[in-house]
């Protein structure tokens, strides 16, 4: 339906009018419309995914299956990768794209929240979920930071005892 709307959209008033589809879902929303806020956060991110150069998206999502979540060993490369261009955009002074890859960061952020709390997954799974969200959200208010933070948080006692059993 998102993607329907976009379409409708764009050839109604074209492609500089097409809004994200969490957009158009917050709209529909207020207008009292039943949505699963999980596969609009997916259907965004793919959708936000695109507009990225395809290179870029490769190296940023393609180790993994997007149907599945995020596990902990993946979510550090994605984070990684996410880093990585994050500094070239920024030496690139490329706003545009610096825009783009904080809103991937964000629904995969939301994503890993909404996974937290779903009820038909295991305990670990959950658990693993709430702490990539931890991640995402560090990573989003100190990028510079993240690196040397998540290597102090991985090495904690609390993330040894509740993640690698210790």
């Amino acid at each position: 339906m998102l993607r329907e709307i976009q379409r409708a959209v764009g050839e109604n008033f074209g492609a500089a009018a097409i809004d994200s589809p969490a957009a158009i879902a917050r709209v529909l929303a207020d207008a009292g419309a039943d949505l699963r806020h999980l596969e609009v956060i997916e259907i965004d991110a793919r959708w936000r995914e695109q507009k990225l150069d395809q290179g870029q998206i490769k190296d940023l999502i393609g180790v993994r299956d997007p149907s599945k979540p995020l596990t902990l060993k993946s979510a550090v490369v994605v984070l990684r990768r996410l880093e990585k261009l994050r500094k070239r955009f920024t030496s690139e002074n490329n706003t545009s794209d610096l825009r783009r890859l904080r809103e991937l960061a964000l629904n995969q952020k939301a994503r890993a929240q909404l996974l937290a709390r779903d009820d038909a997954l295991r305990e670990q799974t959950r658990a693993a979920q709430t702490e990539i969200a931890e991640w995402f959200r560090v990573w989003l208010q100190t990028p510079d930071l993240f690196e040397d933070w998540l290597e102090l948080r991985r090495r904690s006692p609390e993330f040894k005892a509740r993640f690698l059993g210790s």
